[in-house]
């Protein structure tokens, strides 16, 4: 049954591409969040959630929080996930939940820059471009059908297989470039920090990989679209900085903030102190004393 609806879906691929960017909306709000819980799941089976020091899931979880209320879906319940890999990487699934990895936070330099980040991937999620990429390239007949059938495993096991919802074209990109920037500043972030990391990545993509991918990171090659697929461009760069400009943010604007407590250098300090679970050092077992014979 899963390969007939794959391939059903591949054909509707080829048959929808002409309605990029309508809304129709097929996938009610309710249905979003139910399809995001099944999203979560089955990607949590594929990447490591990271496991360490709770102070730095709190930290993406209070960034995350701060920024929702200044998005345009304040009501709907987002769900923030630190991934355990090296990987440099970002990004967002429909109903509310959003990943950042390990390595991008031991890559950026202030809390800024993570929540910028953060703010650019609710932007996905409230201007549903999730939704937007089942409803267009599954198409409407097929995604109707799966979802009267109510099951919804299907329905997230297609589009996992192919990809839909999971990345995002260049015009979204530039739409959530845009909502991150005017949320980030909404939340008292200075929104310089997106340009920062933007730089920052634009940097390393001249550079080799120092080693052939893992399992795992190819999963983010896939999965990962701020950074994997549609890297931060002069284009996207020169964008943001004319909205900042628009929006009269400076760089060092005394009324924005770069960080929140912990700062971002005390999470950097517990990431690269924290020891990998395989060279953890057993503790000694101390040997019972024996009882002396009465």
């Amino acid at each position: 049954m899963l390969r007939r609806l794959s391939i059903l879906a591949a054909t509707a691929l080829l048959t929808a591409c002409a309605g990029l960017g309508a809304e129709s909306w097929i996938i009610s709000e309710e249905t979003e969040i139910e399809m995001g819980a099944e999203f979560h799941l089955e990607l949590l089976k594929e990447m490591p959630e990271y496991q360490g020091d709770p102070a730095v899931t709190a930290y993406v979880k209070e960034l995350g929080d701060s920024i929702v209320p200044n998005s345009d879906r304040p009501g709907l319940t987002f769900h923030f996930t630190v991934l355990d890999t090296e990987q440099i990487n970002a990004f967002a699934i429909l109903g509310g939940y959003v990943y950042v990895t390990k390595g991008l936070l031991m890559s950026a330099s202030s809390g800024a820059e993570v929540a910028s980040v953060i703010a650019h991937e609710i932007g996905h999620v409230t201007a549903r471009h999730g939704v937007q990429s089942l409803e267009t390239y599954v198409g409407a007949e097929l995604l109707s059908e799966l979802l009267g059938g109510g099951d919804l495993g299907e329905v997230v096991s297609v589009a996992i297989q192919g990809g839909y919802g999971l990345t995002y074209s260049k015009d979204q990109e530039r739409e959530a470039d845009e909502l991150g920037v005017e949320y980030a500043n909404a939340s008292g972030f200075n929104a310089w920090g997106m340009v920062n990391f933007f730089e920052y990545l634009n940097s390393l993509s001249g550079e080799e990989p120092a080693e052939e991918p893992d399992e795992i990171d190819s999963v983010f090659e896939d999965l990962g679209e701020l950074f994997s697929t549609h890297p931060p461009t002069d284009e996207r760069i020169a964008n943001v900085k004319a909205q900042l400009s628009s929006l009269g943010v400076k760089e060092n604007d005394s009324t924005l903030k770069w960080e929140i407590t912990p700062t971002h250098a005390d999470i950097i300090d517990i990431l690269a102190n924290e020891v990998p679970p395989e060279e953890e050092i057993p503790e000694e077992e101390t040997p019972e004393e024996e009882n002396p014979e009465g």
